[in-house]
């Protein structure tokens, strides 16, 4: 099962024209994925290198098997700059990225 969640910027597509209907990159401001033992070696490398040359500025990856979250910002090349690592039941705490958003990890479930 694939689960993932993402946030278009609002003024997205005024630009440009979309590919087909399709958002592009640029206009992605996060990407929030929930991993699995068998996605997190691709949401952990290829994707979040993806992510970073793409230019998306915050991406979090939810991983039930730590009970963690990991927050990357600051997109540099291939990589992120930055990386929070928060403990399942402590709040993520993005109120200081363009995001302004607390998550609450509490009820979070684990593998």
């Amino acid at each position: 099962m694939y689960r993932a969640v993402a946030l278009v910027r609002e003024a997205a597509g005024e630009e440009a024209p979309h590919d087909r209907g399709r958002w592009r990159y640029e206009d992605i401001d996060f990407v929030a994925e929930v991993v699995s033992q068998r996605t997190a070696h691709n949401d952990y490398g290829p994707k979040k290198a993806a992510y970073a040359l793409a230019g998306v500025p915050v991406y979090l990856i939810a991983d039930p098997c730590q009970a963690r979250c990991h927050v990357y910002t600051e997109p540099k090349e291939d990589s992120y700059a930055c990386e929070l690592r928060v403990n399942y039941g402590t709040d993520v705490d993005m109120t200081t990225t363009a995001l302004g958003l607390l998550i609450k990890t509490t009820h979070f479930p684990r593998e």
